[in-house]
């Protein structure tokens, strides 16, 4: 690092799955606020979800005195750095984290390239995974030529929508904090402490440790290297640390605390070569707990029993809260949480995408999207970002050679716009749309003045449909409504951009739905591990060589195998493995199965699934 770390004190702490790691962190937080204060102390989690169950967990080892101690994300923490003036001064960006729609608008941008689209989406992954581990911190990092070009492209159009994308975060404001003496001293804590640290980019991790005054401590297990919040994990930040930190005391976790079922599981996982010879701490000393295969005959039978395993639990004495069911997809998250509500339990889910979607070339394919960029609209009126997708919304190739002439003038994009709605702007394909499409969003932001809630989401769906019917779509008031909070334009608009990019698990005594690589940070006494079947894990591609190479087979089984021994790990007591053994042959074509027979079955083509290739190993079979 170019900024030298000022902590006197530094702590590894290195365990298995299970072994109180995160337990270990509470009660250093619980220490060091007692000693110094709630608000010296800062905890970094992989999560939101991790962040806010490390915040209850806290709470109930402190009490009310727990309320100072910040537990965040590397990336909320990341927005709060560039939201500093200083910082907008030094990036030329505001702290506006695109959305996934938002996303499509910047890759349609990038496509004035003339790259073909796969050799793009490859280029991409490159930069996003170069920021990711400080790659540029070399400024010879980029080959001239393509690579170069298109980079400066890239930043080029993220500058000029004024917004970050989401592997760029945490190194915009690493180089903000490294840069500039004002923002380190406006955004630092006495003592940080992270959790799951192996689940973290480098950026993160780096940022993170950038953010202590005194003392940092990570909390790490190189087996459980999975992708949950951040893009691209670095398993291998831990030993950087340890070269960073050379007098830094170690602390080695030695017994697992899962029931003994739980723990053989994922020392059976870990016996893959993949782990190059790790094992799991002792845990004989456990409770016995439990290891159960739920094998249904399709899914919704499994849906049905799974659910009923929850429900089994929650009669059992399990609070509703201690119970999670892990899924591959949003599809088993919509039915399990249908069939659990079903059965009279509350659920509570994490979405394994964000929910705004459709096609921003239909104008009827895309009006939440569309509904959503006229809140942004109204709630910031210079809001750069918005602008690009509303003026871009029902064109197949979403204006993007307008947008390209535009931010050729060397203007910022609103003043851009206005230029081209007065004539001034160069012609282009598209502009005159453009044009049109920006006196629309100033007449629907004019009529839009004074109103909140549901009646300004209401008129914003009815101006953006065309029908005097319309009402805001669903999805949309989810994201910006809350009861008892405010609803005006710009805390709507902020509620649901939090909502869209840092989703959370809701509070209350309810199950927990979340999807496999999210259970980070989560410790159920129950845990259902649904859909665990080939096609979901392995992937449909593993099993076709004409597909996916040797090489690439290699590494997706690594990959799985860590997100097996990090997702099975998790359960305190009672661990449930769910799959079944047939479907639909349309139905198994959608979700991307891997389909071992077909045979006809009262006139329907019917497909058997077998189950996970990883099932035999949990459960220690030869």
């Amino acid at each position: 690092m170019t900024h030298a770390s000022t902590v006197t004190e530094a702590v590894r702490i290195v365990g298995g799955v299970g072994t109180g790691k995160t337990e270990h962190l509470v009660e250093r937080a619980a220490q060091l606020a007692a000693a110094e204060g709630a608000e010296s102390v800062a905890v970094f989690c992989a999560t939101p979800s991790a962040a806010r169950a490390f915040a209850e967990r806290l709470r109930e080892r402190m009490g009310e005195a727990a309320e100072g101690v910040r537990a965040t994300t590397p990336r909320a923490f990341a927005l709060e750095v560039l939201a500093n003036e200083e910082s907008r001064a030094l990036t030329g960006r505001d702290a506006r984290l695109l959305t996934a729609v938002e996303e499509k608008f910047l890759l349609e941008d990038l496509k004035v390239s003339g790259l073909r689209p796969k050799r793009l989406r490859e280029m991409l992954k490159f930069f996003y995974r170069s920021w990711t581990e400080l790659a540029d911190d070399d400024p010879d990092w980029l080959l001239p030529g393509e690579e170069a070009t298109l980079h400066g492209l890239l930043k080029d159009n993220l500058g000029f929508m004024r917004a970050v994308i989401e592997p760029e975060a945490a190194n915009l404001a690493l180089n903000c904090l490294r840069e500039s003496e004002a923002v380190r001293t406006a955004h630092r804590f006495a003592h940080v402490l992270v959790d799951d640290y192996q689940c973290l980019s480098r950026a993160s991790q780096l940022l993170a440790e950038l953010a202590a005054e005194k003392s940092v401590a990570v909390a790490s297990d190189p087996a459980a290297c999975v992708e949950t919040f951040d893009s691209y994990p670095y398993a291998a930040g831990l030993d950087e640390f340890a070269e960073r930190h050379p007098d830094a005391q170690l602390v080695e976790l030695g017994a697992c605390r899962r029931g003994r079922a739980t723990a053989r599981a994922a020392a059976n996982v870990l016996a893959d070569p993949v782990f190059e010879g790790r094992v799991l701490p002792a845990f004989d000393e456990a409770e016995e707990g439990a290891l159960d295969v739920l094998a249904c005959s399709d899914p919704a039978a499994e849906f049905e029993r799974a659910a009923a395993y929850a429900a089994e639990a929650v009669e059992a004495g399990t609070p509703a809260a201690r119970v999670a069911v892990a899924v591959p997809n949003d599809v088993w998250a919509r039915n399990v949480s249908a069939t659990l509500k079903a059965r009279g339990l509350r659920a509570k889910t994490l979405p394994s995408r964000q929910p705004i979607g459709g096609d921003a070339r239909d104008l009827e394919r895309c009006v939440p999207a569309r509904v959503l960029t006229a809140l942004n609209l109204v709630a910031d009126p210079d809001d750069a970002t918005a602008w690009r997708c509303w003026c871009g919304f029902g064109d197949y190739l979403l204006n993007s050679a307008a947008f390209a002439s535009l931010r050729e003038q060397g203007l910022p994009l609103v003043e851009a716009l206005a230029a081209a709605d007065g004539g001034d702007a160069p012609h282009a394909v598209g502009m005159q749309r453009v044009a049109d499409a920006r006196r629309a969003g100033l007449e629907l932001i004019s009529q839009a003045q004074g109103l909140a809630g549901r009646a300004l989401l209401d008129a914003l769906a009815r101006a953006v449909s065309g029908s005097p019917d319309a009402s805001a779509p669903g999805a949309v008031a989810a994201l910006c409504l809350a009861d008892g909070e405010a609803d005006d334009a710009s805390s709507m608009a902020q509620r649901a951009r939090k909502r869209l990019t840092m989703p959370a698990l809701s509070g209350g005594d309810a199950v927990a739905v979340v999807p496999y690589d999210l259970m980070a940070g989560l410790s159920p006494d129950v845990l259902v591990v649904a859909g665990f079947v080939n096609g979901f894990i392995p992937c449909r591609d593993y099993f076709d060589a004409t597909v996916m190479p040797l090489d690439k087979q290699e590494k997706t089984h690594a990959a799985d195998a860590r997100r097996v021994y990090a997702l099975v790990g998790k359960a305190n007591r009672a661990l449930a493995l769910s799959h079944f053994a047939s479907t639909d042959l349309e139905s198994a074509s959608v979700l991307k199965l891997k389909i071992d027979r077909i045979k006809l079955r009262d006139g329907v083509r019917v497909c058997t699934i077998a189950p996970s290739d990883f099932l035999a190993t949990i459960v220690g079979e030869a």
